[in-house]
């Protein structure tokens, strides 16, 4: 049926944390794809006109090159070489890792509420350390906090939901509330199969201080 007034029926994903798993090229971007227009209207016959997402979701990347003017990534990068501040962070010529940072806390100064990331153009640095990395370069000798450090949190206590497009991270499985898999793009919810690997072979996942607030800043 058809009209403001009609039922529909369909997939929803919940708000918190939601994976998006699945061999290659069986459809897991194409998924994110369609989230990311979500926010937008569609004419009739589009296709789409039924994809709903909540306002203010929006998909972030890695950035190598970008310019980043003094926003505070230090929930994600702090005690840099040579002291670099990163509280007002600046660069000309921002690396994966730094830009991704940046992107993020740029989207929680704006209020942004559905943050969304695909692996594939995301930097592996930026989005996990693996236990083999962990027992050879401490902690204190690396400056990034992955984003798997930070995305259970960035929901529990900010109430920003992410959806990440996993194909080789499996450590996302011990904080992800739902988890999707595409098959032949065909959606399966494995939520449940997901917990019982996680549970089985969890991750060292380290308690970090709590995330800072995004600070005003002032372009000087």
């Amino acid at each position: 049926s058809s009209g403001i007034n009609a039922e529909y029926g369909g997939m929803g994903i919940k708000p918190g944390v939601t994976l998006i798993a699945g061999g290659g090229f069986h459809g897991k971007t194409t998924l994110l794809s369609a989230l990311k227009f979500g926010v937008f209207s569609k004419i009739p016959g589009d296709g789409r006109e039924y994809l709903v997402t909540t306002p203010t979701a929006t998909k972030l990347r890695a950035e190598d090159g970008r310019q980043i003017t003094g926003v505070d990534i230090s929930n994600f990068i702090n005690n840099l070489p040579q002291k670099k501040d990163t509280t007002r962070f600046y660069s000309c010529d921002a690396s994966g890792s730094t830009s991704q940072a940046a992107a993020i806390m740029e989207y929680l100064e704006m209020g942004g509420k559905c943050l969304m990331i695909d692996e594939d153009t995301a930097a592996t640095n930026f989005m996990i350390r693996d236990d083999k990395i962990q027992m050879l370069l401490s902690a204190d000798k690396e400056p990034i906090k992955p984003f798997l450090y930070r995305a259970r949190e960035l929901y529990d206590r900010v109430g920003v939901s992410s959806i990440v497009v996993v194909g080789g991270a499996g450590d996302y499985l011990d904080i992800a509330d739902t988890v999707l898999l595409l098959d032949n793009y065909t959606v399966k919810d494995v939520t449940l199969q997901a917990k019982e690997i996680a549970t089985a072979k969890p991750a060292h996942i380290p308690t970090l201080p709590p995330m800072m607030p995004p600070s005003q800043r002032t372009v000087d």
